[in-house]
């Protein structure tokens, strides 16, 4: 599942920025395409740790830190690598590591577990004994 856009890099980073970090021999369509394509695979290993993939849908939450890691990627790619672009690359990393260990979420678009116990198809599952005591039966 693709977790960015082109208009969404176009969007976080400025419409002419994709035009200054790609050489002019490059096609911006195919070096986005795979670059994105890179990106949501790896935005996959730390969802994975913690999600079933694919995702029902695409969370808005994963649109920034997906194209960061495209950018981050073609400017490595084509020697165009910046600091800005570089810091933008590890903090994604760092959210994206929290949400892999449960300290960050997917806001309004986490997956939500249902408490319907026939539509559950794993899970835990508790039983108890009667109960023995109670403040009327304690000697």
């Amino acid at each position: 599942m693709i977790y960015a856009t082109k208009a969404d890099i176009e969007e976080l980073w400025g419409s002419e920025f994709l035009a200054d970090i790609l050489p002019e021999d490059v096609s911006p369509e195919a070096s986005v395409a795979s670059a994105l394509d890179i990106a949501s695979k790896e935005v996959d290993t730390y969802l994975s740790a913690r999600y079933t993939l694919p995702l029902d849908k695409v969370p808005a939450v994963l649109k920034s830190p997906t194209a960061d890691i495209a950018v981050y990627k073609l400017a490595n790619r084509h020697a165009a690598l910046t600091t800005t672009i570089e810091d933008r690359y590890k903090f994604t990393i760092k959210l994206l590591e929290r949400i892999a260990d449960g300290k960050a979420a997917l806001g309004a678009d986490e997956p939500r577990v249902s408490s319907d116990p026939s539509t559950s198809i794993g899970g835990a599952a508790f039983s108890a004994n009667v109960r023995v005591f109670s403040r009327k039966t304690l000697p």
